[in-house]
């Protein structure tokens, strides 16, 4: 062909194909915004520094040592509290998550930011409601807009920013399992539902039981919906999957899910276990306790935070809502979802109903202590009550509302252009209408409705200052004057869409642009004030003059203490100093008793009981505040503060021959408290074991051993006697004495206490978890299936298939 020979019938009908959204298109916008929103953290070399983020970090170091250097999994952390569970707790659970396991690997070839893995879930995430988007009938232009909704809105870039790193990956599984099971309720392939349960299982790993939770509710509801739809279609002659296989797949996704909890056994039973015994659990009715767990309800009045960031001060010091306290609109979603959601409305159909009662239940049940709802789950809803604040449910109301985002926008770019002024134009307008009332009422009328509002916050909050409510009001009619003039904007794209005075892609690249205009801003606001530079953290981070005498003050295991000003700090486990205190969302139950008592040092008590602190090893206190305590002496002053040391103080391990046996647990902690018996001497127990020790006489333990899953003592006892470590009681914990199996008794209403004969002899306590042992086992196990459950689908799938035969 020479150069100016006319072009092809089919050249020129390539040429002037149309631009078509596809699968990969969606991926590299949704990478591009990803970037550029979190530029600072990818590109600048800044990170998230968020007291969430860092708190839980201090034992990492230790267990690390266990894990890389003595090749012991780390399953106890002896060093906060009085110890607790470090595995099961979700605290310390390293290499256990295997999507994390190809990024470790690229990281070690290719540099790769902090946060690459965390930025990395926005991405997927948005990916992931893309795919559902789609799956569920969206057009690829409204499922791009409703992935960049979900994903970068407030809600989300709060729980990343703030350190709830394993709340944000549960978070992106969410749309990534309900596309999984609408596949396989679709097509049946055994390979979607084994997909559907390794998803599941990879979630549940990553640690964040309350989201799998809600995720797994909202599969439920799916498929229930699915079947009440497939029933009436049934009965109305016209469904298109036999009812019995329809029942059939219903039923496998309940497998999938049983599948899924076996693959995350290993995380599960031992989690599950120690819930019993933690904060969690352990309250009345087995669960964390009505008043704590619904401590954060989204208050009926927040409501309109849902389209106006700050409609009730947004957050901080402003902030009049129902919560303790926040930093940010939790319910959030922006006008412009809430006004182009409104033209899916007009079609009902099954995934329709399904967002509207997810969305509806999810908003009720979030509001916690105001209505009667979450007390019905909580009193019968299995697991249930083992969660807390309820506003983190609002996850599932932003998918349901983002999917209406997608669909409305779908609605608009799909619907005919014959007729003007049809039902979706007279809902847009109307919309439009109610915007205009709205900009109004903010900028002309703002001074009409002043009072009102102060009114209200004086009744909510009458702790607010005058010129703080004063503040609110103005960050109010701001926000309300910004999120108008947007919700205008994006109806009038819609309308100009509607009837083709702008093109499908040139209108959606408006209203792209509109939302991530309107929802970014309060996204970086939350974001902001969590940014810092990135400091390479190296192994003895933390370390300051007062780690440094602590550490040369006495091995691992024969002295706590007392840091005052750092109570909540995990920062001294990181160097193998115990702390009494330390921070952990499901604490010990225990332990929380005493500090519940006041008879350990807590924030809500930060007095100190001078006996529990003898019997429970307290040797220093660490404070920067000035000492005149004669009981006391400073036996070290430097830059990282004052320690003093308590002379009264009992070893960790303790060789006694006499016992008392108190009536109730509450008597132990009362006896104790007032010193009726010398702890040097006597211990409490609840049930009387019906011991005989010998004659009270000296005798001597000394810690020969102490690493994280493992105790040894060596006791040299006169007569019969009782061992005592002065470290948390936990049933996992087994001892033996000289090698034989020994009874371990729970002294001192929570330590433990190993009876010995007279003599010489060796007292071994190992952590033996047997929830970690059957869940691995467990795992493994459920892990096969799902992959054989995968192999098996796509090699059914690919079977060469006999001309005529039916698929």
């Amino acid at each position: 062909m020479t150069r100016n020979a006319p072009k092809t019938r089919k050249s020129t009908a390539l040429a002037r194909a149309p631009f078509v959204l596809t699968r990969g298109w969606a991926a590299a916008a949704l990478a591009v915004i990803t970037v550029l929103l979190f530029h600072q953290v990818l590109l600048g070399g800044m990170t998230f520094s968020a007291p969430d983020a860092t708190a839980p970090v201090g034992f990492v170091r230790m267990g690390e040592q266990s894990l890389y250097q003595d090749h012991v999994y780390p399953l106890w952390n002896p060093f906060v509290f009085l110890g607790m569970p470090s595995f099961a707790s979700g605290a310390y659970n390293p290499l256990i998550y295997p999507p994390d396991w190809p990024l470790a690997l690229v990281a070690k070839v290719v540099p790769l930011p902090e946060l690459t893995w965390l930025i990395l879930y926005y991405f997927l995430g948005g990916l992931f409601f893309f795919l559902l988007a789609r799956e569920w009938g969206a057009r690829p232009e409204g499922a791009l807009i409703g992935a960049v909704a979900l994903m970068f809105g407030p809600n989300l870039v709060a729980v990343g920013s703030h350190g709830h790193g394993s709340q944000m990956v549960n978070s992106a599984y969410l749309p990534l399992l309900l596309w999984l099971a609408t596949r396989w309720m679709r097509r049946g392939g055994l390979h979607h539902l084994g997909w559907l349960a390794l998803a599941g299982g990879f979630q549940m790993l990553r640690g964040h039981a309350q989201i799998a939770f809600y995720t797994w509710a909202a599969v439920g509801l799916y498929v229930a919906v699915e079947v009440v739809a497939g029933l009436l279609d049934a009965r109305a002659n016209r469904a298109t999957l036999p009812v019995p296989v329809l029942l059939a797949r219903a039923a496998a996704v309940g497998g999938a899910m049983v599948l899924a909890f076996g693959m995350a056994g290993f995380y599960n039973l031992p989690l599950r276990d120690y819930a019993r015994y933690s904060i969690r659990g352990g309250g009345a009715g087995g669960g964390v306790g009505m008043e704590y767990a619904t401590a954060w309800s989204l208050a009926p009045w927040e409501l309109p935070t849902v389209v106006i960031p700050g409609a009730v001060g947004f957050g901080g010091a402003t902030y009049w809502g129902g919560m303790p306290f926040t930093d940010y609109p939790n319910a959030y979603v922006g006008m412009i979802t809430v006004a182009l959601a409104l033209p899916a409305l007009l079609s009902v159909g099954r995934l329709r109903v399904f967002a509207l009662i997810l969305g509806g239940l999810a908003l009720l049940i979030a509001m916690g202590r105001y209505l009667p709802l979450y007390g019905l789950l909580y009193e019968h809803l299995p697991l249930f009550n083992k969660f807390r604040v309820p506003v983190m449910i609002l996850l599932l109301f932003q998918l349901a509302a983002t999917l209406g985002l997608a669909w409305g926008w779908s609605a608009v770019l799909d619907a005919p252009a014959a007729k003007p002024r049809d039902r979706m134009e007279r809902l847009l307008f109307a919309t439009g209408a109610v915007l205009i009332v709205l900009l109004l009422l903010a900028t002309i009328g703002r001074d009409g409705w002043r009072a009102g509002y102060l009114g209200a916050v004086r009744s909510h909050r009458p702790d607010l200052p005058p010129q703080v409510a004063e503040g609110a009001f103005a960050g109010f009619v701001g926000d309300l004057v910004r999120v108008a003039l947007f919700g205008l904007a994006g109806v009038a794209a819609a309308l100009l869409a509607r009837r083709r005075r702008l093109t499908a892609g040139v209108a959606s690249g408006a209203v792209l642009l509109l939302v991530l205009g309107e929802l970014w801003p309060v996204s970086a606001e939350v974001m902001h004030p969590v940014i810092g530079p990135y400091v390479p953290r190296v192994v003895d981070q933390g370390r300051d003059d007062v780690v440094e005498f602590l550490e040369k003050a006495g091995p691992p295991g024969t002295f706590r203490v007392w840091p005052v000003e750092e109570l909540r700090s995990n920062r001294f486990a990181g160097f193998a100093v115990a702390s009494i205190g330390g921070y952990h969302a499901a604490k010990p139950r225990l332990f929380q008793d005493l500090a519940d008592a006041g008879v350990v040092p807590s924030p809500e008590h930060p007095g100190e009981n001078p006996y529990w602190l003898r019997l429970l090893n307290v040797r220093y206190i660490v404070t920067q505040s000035p000492v005149n305590d004669p009981r006391f002496l400073v036996v070290y002053r430097g830059s990282g503060g004052t320690v003093i040391e308590n002379p009264d103080v009992l070893p960790r391990a303790t060789v006694l021959t006499r016992y008392r046996v108190a009536p109730s647990a509450r008597a132990i902690l009362d006896s104790i408290a007032a010193g009726r018996e010398d702890s040097g001497h006597v211990t409490w127990l609840e049930q009387d074991p019906g011991l005989r020790l010998g004659p009270e006489a000296d005798g001597r333990a000394v810690i020969t051993r102490y690493r994280l899953n493992d105790v040894t003592v060596d006791v040299d006892a006169p007569a019969p006697a009782l061992l005592r470590l002065a470290d948390l009681w936990y049933p996992d914990w087994k001892a033996t004495v000289d090698g034989k199996p020994a009874t371990i008794l729970r002294a001192d209403y929570l330590l433990r206490a190993v009876p010995v004969p007279a003599g010489r002899h060796r007292v071994e306590f190992q952590f033996e978890s047997e929830a970690v042992r059957i869940g691995l086992l467990l795992s493994i196990a459920s892990a096969v299936v799902a992959l054989a459950l995968i192999a098996g689908g796509l090699l059914w799938a690919r079977r060469p298939v006999a001309p005529g035969a039916p698929s």
